[in-house]
């Protein structure tokens, strides 16, 4: 977000900044043009000072991002313990991550920063996970819902009857008890 205004010591602090940019910088760019806007304080064209294009994504969004991939290495987890008759007679498909919206999300955003930029995530870094829709986002919240349900409740492996009613969750109307314990 480019700012509608900025203290002096802020102004002051980026005009000392892109003078050292305009002495050891990319000769292309017109740092000069910079330094008087900002030496002047011409609000309206803070534009062409901040080229920074994205706004913050707010930590709700990239803690619930984390959560989800967290909740998906549990579920994958679970998943790779099961037999195969088990697999075979869950559908497991929806509860399949889908990845996030790319067009409109910012958790697709922070996804991508943490598939491409840190070691965490490994398991994402060779597949595509750009979905169509936002609908999987309420898909992966119905189901954080459950899982936090099931972590304050101490139960950290997830089980058969667990995968079950997460599917259960997801393919439900809103309107169902996602908190009861799967027996």
């Amino acid at each position: 977000m480019i700012p509608e205004t900025l203290s002096v010591i802020e102004r002051q602090m980026l005009v000392n900044q892109f003078k050292i940019l305009s002495k050891i910088g990319d000769p292309s760019e017109n740092y000069d043009l910079r330094i008087e806007i900002l030496e002047n304080g011409y609000t309206e064209k803070y534009y062409e000072v901040f080229d920074v294009a994205m706004e913050e994504i707010p930590l709700e969004i990239c803690e619930e991002t984390t959560q989800i991939l967290f909740m998906y290495k549990r579920i994958n987890s679970a998943i790779e313990s099961l037999s195969e008759s088990d697999k075979q007679e869950l559908d497991l498909d929806v509860i399949k991550f889908e990845g996030f919206n790319a067009r409109r999300n910012l958790h697709y955003q922070y996804f991508e920063f943490l598939v491409e930029k840190t070691d965490q995530w490994d398991e994402y870094s060779d597949m595509y996970f750009i979905s169509a829709d936002e609908s999987q986002l309420n898909k992966y919240k119905k189901m954080l819902d459950y899982q936090i349900f099931l972590l304050d409740n101490d139960q950290y492996i997830l089980r058969k009857e667990d995968l079950c009613h997460l599917i259960n969750v997801v393919a439900s109307p809103s309107n169902t008890n996602p908190f009861q314990l799967a027996v």
